[in-house]
């Protein structure tokens, strides 16, 4: 037969046999459509990479100490950094929150702002579609202000209005100029909106101590040069300025990470491949089921491959019939799995929250197109290729004495067992992934907070220097701001702070006065929070000794504040904290330089913990200053309103714009959500990656009762005349029902043992991601195995039980 032959007669075969090729598309497209959902993930977190010319050169440097802890870039040390011979350039950005406002009539809203020098976009090698690039002269401070706009802002906001070039704008309290929008792709670093010149912040923050460690660096390799080696120079580099400038530069040296790499992060990168492989076990388990319908159905094509051999057929020419069959099989699975996966991508990419890369997009391109093809022939040789070669050695002879019950031989039985035993395996290993990120996030769902987050809602004010521009403004506005919220009678309370709830908080060295020992020390480092008078009452944190922080806190004379437990525990341990008195010391590890460095404070009260830094973090040490005095860190520039309300959000929001409208109209309210939403979206990578796993574990375990089942039913399909000598010789119908149970013992006993070794490596390979939850946690694994055997029983006894209901007369005629 030629190769065209064997197309039509396979396309023949599979319209003949329409429930096998029913039943063995289902279980390939289920297979397919998963490998290809997931690929098309990791294509576009972490194969396609940025959108620009030479993108596989550009690198992203930080700093790191020698406890790991990243740490930012000064514009000190990226000056000597410059110097390097791997860069064809380097630049600096810094990306943060920016209230716009400007003449055209809307209100003001937020936008992501990026900080950067004026040779960010020659690195990126971008230019505007509208109006010019940034040039050297904007670097100089007191030059006049201009921004270039992101084209998603000059389309939503402006209305894509081709005059926008000189329009004026406010961004941060200053009026800048517009010069020029980019192309619709480029929002670089993400996920920029707008970009200002460095040389427009205000002072303090472009300060060129080398400790005031505040930006990002950026650079492009030259060609031929890799990571590693500009690793290695700009390493040779900071060992040296270590040596020259040690108090602020001594175990600090810096990083080189290509730009994708820095962008997924290691746990990102973890998840994504973790799930390549769990759909890759999806896929083996539904070729295996494939494979075992084919060798069931070996039994009955046992004469035509016999008849085929008598006539002068070859070994060769029977394989390669039989696997252009398979690979008609798997190419009608892969058109299923192409629309089966469009589907998944599209509700992924729905469940996602916002703040992804902006060029992380979850399109079907042509490389995930040559994955599916790769897919497809390779799963129609893998589930192909045993049956045929097991096939193609049909023994005439052999067929003719077994007279077609025996189910294709000892080999196809043995084959059989062996991919069952597989399949339970495989499904093992999946469930217990799903099991302990499923696991991790109950035990994220059960975590204290620390606070009361029902009706809770925090949304950032921002505060520019133009209209406030003194700490007393502030500070004014604040008190007002608090007064207004409370005689509000839908708030049940509200305060202002720099940092909310698992908003983070700055990392600020600490002394205690009267101990030795230097702040910069990392032992001695501990979180700060700039709060109102009225925040910790709306938090309704009472305190455990001592009082809250009043209105006359920070004013001169009542240098007052608050602690947290964790605060008592690791600074005062078996010591009364109440009276003591800290101070925040000259900051040597990096970061903002510190308005309120060596100002003794005293501690005044003691309050419960609550976490700051991420819902799935210890809480840490924290200390609450009051807004009224010096604050370490930025100072209050980027606040942050948190209220309890009777009412919904919309209607809450509403009635806090009304009130806003009276303070100050030009201020806007941005960020809104209620807390509860916070940390549902700091819990969503447990709840989308472990549902996804619970998915693809649902799918396998699925398989594998089918699989199971089908093995069973086909068994007593073969043996039902030895059933029926059996029950006339006076086998009871338990004897018939253990006469196939125990095979399925079998299956499950070994399927238990090597899946759950698999289980325990794939809980080592997750361990980063889980949250209170070992590799061998003894209740997942357990749940897991009772669940597969609880199916996997029900599975092969359903069909086992028809065996001992057979009448022997009919079972003794059966052929």
């Amino acid at each position: 037969m030629t190769l065209w032959q064997d197309l039509r007669f396979a396309l023949r075969l599979l319209v003949k046999d329409h429930w096998f090729t029913v039943a063995a598309v289902s279980a390939l497209a289920l297979g397919v459509a998963a490998n290809t959902t997931v690929f098309t993930f990791v294509n576009a977190a972490l194969l396609r990479g940025l959108p620009y010319d030479g993108a596989d050169r550009i690198v992203t440097i930080d700093t790191r100490d020698v406890r790991g802890r990243q740490r930012g870039v000064s514009i000190a040390d990226y000056e000597d950094w410059r110097s390097a011979q791997s860069f064809d350039s380097m630049t600096l950005a810094w990306t943060f929150g920016s209230s716009v406002n400007d003449d055209s009539g809307q209100a003001p809203d937020r936008y992501i702002a990026s900080r950067v020098y004026s040779n960010i976009f020659q690195v990126i090698r971008q230019q505007p579609i509208l109006g010019r690039n940034f040039n050297a002269d904007d670097d100089r401070p007191g030059r006049e202000p201009v921004v270039i706009l992101a084209y998603s802002m000059w389309q939503s906001r402006y209305g894509r209005d081709p005059s926008i070039l000189g329009k004026k704008l406010f961004t941060s309290g200053q009026r800048a100029t517009v010069i020029g929008v980019m192309p619709p792709e480029m929002k670089f670093p993400p996920n920029a909106d707008l970009w200002v010149p460095v040389a427009q912040i205000a002072p303090e923050l472009r300060d060129r101590r080398r400790n005031v460690r505040n930006f990002q660096a950026i650079g492009r390799l030259k060609p031929g040069v890799t990571v590693q080696a500009a690793q290695a120079e700009l390493s040779t580099i900071g060992v040296a300025l270590a040596q020259q400038y040690p108090d602020t530069n001594k175990d600090l040296l810096p990083r080189v990470r290509s730009w994708d790499e820095a962008a997924s992060g290691p746990q990102i990168r973890l998840v994504f491949w973790s799930l390549m492989g769990a759909v890759a076990f999806v896929l083996l388990i539904a070729c295996a089921n494939v494979a075992n319908l084919l060798l069931a159905r070996a039994a009955h094509r046992s004469p035509e491959i016999s008849v085929r051999v008598a006539l002068g057929a070859t070994r060769g020419q029977l394989v390669r019939q039989l696997l252009v069959e398979s690979l008609m099989l798997a190419l009608l699975s892969g058109a299923v799995g192409l629309v089966l996966s469009i589907v998944s991508v599209r509700l992924f990419d729905t469940v996602l929250p916002d703040g992804k890369p902006y060029y992380w997009a979850f399109t079907l391109d042509p490389v995930v197109f040559v994955f599916l093809a790769v897919v497809c022939v390779l799963t129609a040789v893998i589930f192909g290729l045993a049956p045929a070669l097991h096939v193609s050695k049909t023994d005439v002879n052999e067929v003719l004495k077994e007279g077609g019950r025996s189910g294709g031989g000892i080999r196809a039985r043995r084959w059989a067992n062996a991919l069952i035993v597989g399949d339970l395996a495989l499904t093992l290993v999946l469930l217990a992934g799903a099991g302990f990120m499923m696991r991790s996030f109950m035990v994220l769902y059960r975590l204290d907070l620390g606070v009361d987050t029902s009706n809770m809602i925090t949304m950032r004010l921002g505060m520019p220097p133009d209209r406030y521009p003194t700490t007393a403004a502030i500070v004014s506005f604040v008190e007002r701001l608090e007064d207004r919220v409370a005689a509000m009678p839908e708030i049940q309370g509200g305060g202002v702070t720099t940092n909310a709830p698992l908003g983070f908080a700055a990392l600020v060295p600490i002394a205690v006065e009267g101990r030795s020992g230097s702040g910069g020390d990392s032992q001695q480092i501990t979180g700060v929070v700039g709060v109102g008078a009225r925040y910790l009452e709306a938090l309704r944190l009472r305190p455990v000794r001592g009082r809250l922080l009043a209105a006359s806190d920070g004013r001169p004379g009542y240098d007052n504040v608050v602690v947290n437990l964790e605060f008592v525990a690791k600074y005062f341990p078996g010591e009364d904290p109440l009276g003591q008195r800290v101070r925040f010391v000259t900051d040597t590890l990096g970061g903002p330089p510190l308005p309120g460095a060596d100002h003794a404070w005293t501690i005044v009260g003691i309050v419960p913990n609550v976490r700051q830094r991420g819902y799935d973090r210890d809480p840490d040490p924290v200390v609450y200053t009051p807004l009224t005095g010096p604050l370490p860190g930025l100072g209050p520039r980027d606040l942050g309103l948190v209220v309890r309300s009777r009412l919904g959000l919309a209607p809450a929001v509403a009635r806090l714009r009304e009130e806003m409208r009276g303070l100050d109209p030009a201020m806007p309210l941005a960020s809104i959500q209620t807390l509860d939403a916070s940390i549902a979206l700091q819990r969503w990578p447990f709840r989308v990656f472990g549902s996804m796993f619970a998915i693809f574990a649902g799918i396998a375990l699925l398989l594998s009762a089918i699989g199971l089942y089908a093995i069973t039913a086909h068994s007593v399909t073969l043996r039902t005349r030895e059933i029926g000598v059996r029950m006339a010789l006076g086998a009871r119908a338990q004897d018939i029902l253990w006469l196939f149970a125990r095979r399925a013992v079998v299956h499950l006993s070994l399927g238990l043992a090597v899946g759950l070794a698999g289980a325990v490596a794939v809980g080592r390979l997750l361990q980063s991601l889980l949250v209170q939850t070992s590799s061998t946690d003894l209740p997942t694994l357990g749940l897991i195995a009772v669940i597969l055997v609880a199916v996997g029983a029900v599975a092969s006894l359903w069909p086992a039980q028809r065996a001992t209901r057979l009448d022997p007369n009919f079972a003794l005629r059966h052929e």
